[in-house]
């Protein structure tokens, strides 16, 4: 019933802790599929010991790549060798609470128009402990109830880390096919967007995007995170970073636009009010002026949390003073 998917590259320090996690599920997994990237460490060799001394040798499968595909990509590859009804998307440094994959499968087997379920999950830091951030996840309240996720959440505040999602294969699938049905003439295989962000955004559009309120996972910071997330104040106010960060980020907008991936007129309008609103703000941020970031947070408040707001301003007040 369920494949776990995980794309692996030099994640020897925190790999085997993860995959107890896994291991250890009250739901076990029919099927775990693991890419590695070409890792340079002992990756590699700890999840072959990790296979061969738990018996795990059939179910759980390591498959190591001829070249590095690089990120996502590598995910999109793994994602395709999951042959179960459900797919859930880990990654090599977090931790699962033993009910994850039990609670969410329930979800999606009580709601059959669930195309994609998401978790809440926590913070943790290298060693472990809690970390209490800013930019932290949104609140758990514990409650055990689900809410639907729209697209204009998914573009608005994008707080759905692989580790927190599960898919129907066959929607998944479906909709893939269908967009490389429309895009065969590019030279790449893959679109140039997160697993992560597609995953949600699609089932988001097709009215299947729900989130359960209850906290079943710990994501873990630490200096080389694949996606480069910070909670430390200092970078997090660091005006170079933030630019480079909002860059990047423009980039993913751009290829979904690009690449059509959005059909829907809620899709689309979602889609190009958060072009237009990261634009705004790159060239806010690019200027120096607090009172440009200023009136630009204002204006665009309805598509701006709060917090990113005050961010700004603080990164704009530190330029100021330089």
């Amino acid at each position: 019933m369920i494949s776990v998917c995980m794309g692996i590259y030099n994640g020897e320090k925190y790999i085997e802790e993860q995959l107890h996690s896994i291991l250890y599920q009250t739901l076990p997994p029919s099927q775990v599929v693991l890419c590695d990237d070409g890792s340079k460490d002992n990756t590699v060799a700890i999840v072959r010991s990790f296979i061969r001394n738990n018996g795990l040798e059939g179910r759980w499968k390591l498959y190591c790549n001829e070249k590095n595909k690089g990120y996502p990509d590598n995910f999109y590859y793994a994602m395709s060798l999951c042959k179960e009804k459900y797919v859930f998307l880990a990654d090599q440094d977090d931790i699962w609470e033993p009910h994850k994959l039990e609670s969410m499968v329930a979800i999606m087997e009580a709601a059959p128009q669930a195309k994609a379920v998401s978790c809440k999950f926590g913070l943790i830091d290298a060693e472990g402990d809690d970390i209490h951030t800013l930019m932290a996840p949104t609140r758990n309240r514990a409650t055990g109830i689900t809410r639907n996720v729209s697209c204009e959440d998914v573009f608005y505040k994008c707080e759905w880390p692989g580790m927190v999602l599960a898919y129907r294969r066959e929607w998944y699938e479906t909709k893939f096919g269908k967009w490389q049905a429309q895009n065969m003439d590019r030279e790449k295989k893959y679109p140039e967007i997160p697993h992560d962000f597609l995953v949600c955004a699609w089932a988001a559009e097709d009215g299947g995007f729900l989130q359960l309120d209850e906290e079943l996972a710990w994501h873990r910071r630490h200096n080389s995170n694949t996606g480069g997330e910070e909670h430390r104040l200092a970078k997090l106010l660091n005006r170079t970073r933030k630019l480079a960060e909002i860059e990047k980020y423009n980039a993913i907008l751009d290829a979904f636009d690009k690449l059509r991936i959005m059909e829907s007129a809620e899709g689309r309008q979602a889609l190009e009010d958060k072009k237009r609103v990261m634009r705004e703000r790159y060239e806010a941020l690019l200027s120096g002026s607090v009172r440009k970031v200023a009136a630009n947070a204002w204006r665009n408040r309805k598509f701006t949390r709060g917090v990113t707001a005050v961010c700004d301003l603080v990164i704009a007040c530190k330029k100021g003073r330089e």
